[in-house]
Order: C-alpha cells, then sequence, then structure tokens
C-alpha cells in the first residue's frame, strides 16, 4: 500500500514549478533591484559614520526634484531611523526603516517611503571596502515593485552619492 505523498511528489506537478522559478529570478533581474559603486577618496570610518549618523545623512542625501527651500531631517534612535524631506516648509516625503546590520563594513536597513511618492518596504545593502587612500562604496537596493519606484531611487541614490563623495572633496568615479 502506497501512502498519500503529497502535491510537489507528482513528476508533472515538479515540472511544472520548474519554469516558474526560472521566471522569478529573471524577474529580479530587471527593475526590482539597482546597484551602484564608487570610489571616494574617504577612509572607511568617515564613510560608515557619514551614512548612519542623522547629522551627516542630512548633509548628503539628495531627493529627485529637489530645489531650493527644499530641507532634509534626519534622526536616529536605536536600530531605527527617518528621514523627513520637507518643501515649502510642509512635510513632503518620509523615509523610515531599520537597522538589520550595521558595521563598519556594512550597512543592511529596510527602506520604507511615505508621502507624495510611496513605496512600500525594500532592502538597501551598502558595503565599504579600502582601495589605497579611497574608499569603495557598493550600494545594492532591492525589492521594488514598479518601473516608477525603482527609477526614482535610481535618481536618488545617483546624486546623493555624487554628493556625499563631492563632500570628500573627490568625484565619484566607478569602480
Amino acid at each position: 500500500m502506497q501512502s498519500d505523498t503529497g502535491l510537489f511528489s507528482i513528476p508533472h506537478i515538479q515540472e511544472r514549478r520548474a519554469p516558474l522559478l526560472r521566471l522569478e529570478k529573471q524577474a529580479a533581474a530587471g527593475f526590482h533591484s539597482l546597484s551602484l559603486e564608487v570610489s571616494i577618496q574617504a577612509d572607511i570610518r568617515r564613510l560608515f559614520h557619514a551614512l548612519t549618523v542623522p547629522e551627516y545623512l542630512e548633509a548628503w542625501l539628495s531627493f529627485p526634484g529637489e530645489l531650493p527651500g527644499f530641507s532634509t531631517l534626519a534622526a536616529r534612535v536605536d536600530d531605527r531611523f527617518t528621514i523627513d524631506h520637507y518643501r515649502a516648509g510642509r512635510p513632503s516625503i518620509t523615509i523610515s526603516g531599520n537597522y538589520r546590520a550595521c558595521r563598519r563594513r556594512n550597512v543592511l536597513f529596510s527602506w520604507r517611503v511615505d508621502g507624495d511618492i510611496c513605496v512600500p518596504e525594500t532592502e538597501v545593502e551598502i558595503r565599504l571596502r579600502g582601495d589605497f587612500e579611497n574608499s569603495i562604496l557598493s550600494l545594492q537596493h532591492k525589492g521594488f515593485t514598479s518601473r516608477y519606484d525603482h527609477s526614482w531611487h535610481a535618481i536618488l541614490w545617483s546624486s546623493s552619492i555624487r554628493k556625499l563623495a563631492a563632500l570628500y572633496g573627490s568625484r565619484d568615479r566607478a569602480a
């Protein structure tokens, strides 16, 4: 007598599942994530603080469509952070998240955008590695559900990283 083996042990069902897994892997290579890598003329310790200390974040984070009169206020309590962006004195965008790892060479955090634009929770990982007098900053942001969210963040991260590099007296250079 043969026992009930369940749905996934039936051969023709398993054959149908394999193509679905391939499609998920192909979709992940599209607009669902973005990656940037730049060389910045700063040591890892200084870059780590620029990435995690609220007062420093306010100096380099650059939002798409930002004009004079915009301002940014960042705060951190334990592993939670918020970044509020104001337009003409009124709240425009709030970014919030939790640090899942916050080490000098690896910063991993959740990222959610609310306000004039809303983006469900995504994940950002930033890795830092030394390169003589420079540091290589590698950023991966994943979990986007639309091309618009991906494009908005691509503009945000590229302009912000360019501004961060300029604060250290270097132009961002592809690593």
